[in-house]
């Protein structure tokens, strides 16, 4: 962390609320949940220094973790039961999901218990990675509830509250808004954890070495099942996620403010992955939209992140295109033995429509 905290009286007020609902579940014994969430308290209003967290609603701890994010309760009937990443490349230790009070957008920190627990060790005189680990967590999660809180300013009874109708934007919201909120709360945590780059480049490195072979594997699968839902649900993903993923690592970088880069192996596996070019124009989307953060006026703005990934699953033979009635026409095709071009398709994202395609 800087070394600004070492001096608080210099620092902006806190912004945190005066009273922090903690929730501490499935802890050993009372005694250790209280002093956690006290500890995690102090360190919340000490974060709130440099985030915004008017509108943090509570923090959920817990030793069993899928439940709590299960059961907490968003204020909005009907909404996915929320889950955490879990597979081989990513495991999820905390959410900061959005929920309605009183009619006010907030946000709720759900952390997974075991992964907080090195927040007591602070008294250390040797740096120690437990507790590095477990602050950057809690501020990454914090960042979260600034990054929500920007949005709902800007664009007021969006959140939890508009349904996309729309197939085909349903989809590429959807990766809007993981790669925007992933890199503004990496931006703004970064000064919490250096350090964390190493990790989140490991992990973008991870994705690209397996997301063309997943690909692969759904497009010969759809050739058996043809359903285009499914081909989209499993084609998709596996080339998304690098974005995600780069995400992180531009966020982190740019919260940095000096001039670190990847590293000479990172650019490596996106050259050898094909994302070099899609790295570098989410850069430029993202960016952007930072820069101009303060004068967002339309939701299309984010589209410019949404076109990157486009630009991926047309490289991994998935054409998505919007068509009437809210639907889509869907292309799959395999990248090694046709062109888009031989089958009549054209790259371009500005068309309502296409012909000779499937259409959901």
């Amino acid at each position: 962390m800087s070394d600004t905290s070492n001096d608080v009286d210099d620092l902006p007020p806190p912004t945190a609320p005066n009273s922090m609902p903690f929730s501490m579940r499935a802890f050993a014994t009372a005694e250790n949940a209280n002093r956690i969430a006290n500890r995690l308290a102090s360190y919340i209003r000490l974060i709130s220094r440099f985030i915004d967290l008017s509108r943090l609603d509570g923090v959920t701890v817990a030793y069993d973790y899928d439940a709590a994010l299960a059961e907490l309760d968003r204020g909005v009937e009907g909404l996915r039961t929320l889950t955490r990443s879990n597979d081989d490349q990513l495991i999820g230790i905390g959410r900061a999901p959005a929920v309605i009070r009183e009619g006010v957008v907030k946000v709720h920190i759900v952390l997974n218990g075991p992964y907080v627990e090195g927040i007591e060790k602070d008294d250390s005189s040797e740096p120690c990675e437990e507790f590095a680990s477990a602050l950057y967590l809690l501020a990454h999660e914090c960042a979260h509830v600034q990054v929500t809180t920007d949005k709902d300013r800007a664009f007021p009874n969006t959140i939890l509250q508009h349904a996309i109708s729309s197939y085909e934007k349903a989809i590429f919201t959807q990766v809007n808004e993981a790669c925007w909120e992933e890199y503004a709360a990496c931006r703004l945590s970064a000064i919490f954890g250096h350090g964390r780059l190493a990790q989140y480049e490991e992990g973008l490195r991870g994705v690209l070495s397996v997301a063309r072979e997943r690909a692969a594997k759904a497009r010969e699968a759809f050739w058996e099942h043809g359903d285009l839902n499914r081909a989209v649900a499993e084609v998709g993903p596996p080339l998304a996620q690098p974005l995600r993923l780069a995400a992180y690592v531009l966020g982190h970088i740019d919260g940095l403010s000096d001039d670190t880069t990847i590293t000479a192996e990172t650019r490596q596996a996106l050259a050898e992955a094909g994302y070099t070019d899609f790295f570098d124009d989410l850069a430029t989307a993202l960016r952007s939209l930072w820069n101009d953060r303060h004068d967002w006026n339309n939701l299309s703005q984010f589209d410019v992140i949404g076109n990157v990934a486009r630009d991926a699953f047309w490289s991994g033979g998935l054409l998505i295109r919007p068509a009437a009635n809210d639907g889509a026409t869907i292309h799959v095709w395999e990248p090694e033995e046709i062109t888009p071009a031989a089958l009549g398709l054209e790259r371009s994202w500005a068309t309502e429509d296409c012909e000779n395609g499937s259409e959901r």
